[in-house]
């Protein structure tokens, strides 16, 4: 086994950990600098490792994982391939599983999130913006409502298309995305931080927005309710430091009252492509 091998085994045990326990690991590793060349002797002696003693003592489980490390394509920071601006931001994961086509990830990037239940306005404000901006890589989850319109924008044009999803690669949600999450797969790039077998929960959700965050040059959020997972997102991207768009809405809109509130604190406000690549043309 080595380094990288642990890192991936270390995240198959820890994966249901909060977020500081999984990332521990890396946390040493980089604290010894250490490179991939190095021998996993070089972390023997670290004392957390005993978390996954049991594991490891368990033939059939890391039997299993070790098949799966060799047969699974995945990401981890040991990678030169894992997006830098994702290593960089708040929470990076320790391992990206993904089908698809990794090399879309330095692209320049535009996630689009917004409500499950977004409207027809939702739809046409991101084909006019497709009409109107460059081939973007889109990045979004793979949620009904705004995140599959802005998928399904994205395809329709050409343009490069990420979804990170909050559950196993082997797993669909929701069920009417199947054709959608396979086509991802087969035509852009489908992202998860979660193995096989996994199904998604609420905080799986909340912890898809970080990447879909530090995956992105900006964030635009089209539709969203005051209290929206959306919202979340659009907190990630403020915490890395990347740019934040939204949509204006009419008063009294319940799906405008997020975006809106997010146009009263000092997102950039988008009535044409022109807004948005105002900010997103400083990037390489």
């Amino acid at each position: 086994m080595d380094l990288r091998e642990l890192v991936y085994v270390w995240h198959l045990a820890m994966h249901t950990k909060a977020w500081r326990h999984e990332n521990e690991l890396w946390a040493e590793i980089e604290r010894r600098q250490l490179k991939l060349s190095d021998s996993v002797k070089t972390v023997a002696d670290w004392g957390p490792l005993v978390a996954i003693q049991p594991f490891v003592h368990d033939v059939a489980w890391f039997q299993q994982a070790r098949e799966s490390y060799r047969a699974v394509p995945v990401l981890t920071r040991f990678d030169a391939s894992y997006p830098p601006r994702l290593a960089e931001s708040n929470q990076p994961p320790l391992v990206l599983f993904y089908r698809g086509r990794p090399s879309l990830l330095p692209r320049l990037t535009l996630a689009v999130v917004g409500a499950r239940t977004a409207t027809r306005y939702t739809r046409q404000a991101l084909e006019r913006l497709a009409n109107e901006l460059p081939p973007l890589a889109i990045v979004s989850g793979l949620a009904a409502g705004a995140d599959t319109f802005a998928l399904e924008m994205a395809l329709s044009h050409g343009w490069p298309t990420i979804a990170v999803i909050a559950n196993g690669m082997d797993r669909v949600y929701p069920a009417s995305n199947l054709e959608l999450q396979a086509r991802i797969a087969e035509e852009g790039l489908l992202l998860s931080e979660y193995p096989a077998e996994v199904w998604p929960a609420p905080y799986r959700f909340v912890a898809r927005n970080r990447i879909i965050a530090g995956l992105a040059h900006g964030v635009l959020v089209t539709e969203a309710a005051r209290k929206s997972g959306s919202l979340i997102t659009a907190n990630y991207a403020l915490q890395n430091n990347r740019e934040v768009f939204a949509l204006p809405n009419r008063m009294g809109e319940a799906l405008g009252t997020g975006t809106n509130e997010l146009l009263q604190v000092g997102a950039k406000l988008v009535q044409s492509g022109a807004d948005i690549m105002e900010e997103l043309q400083f990037f390489p």
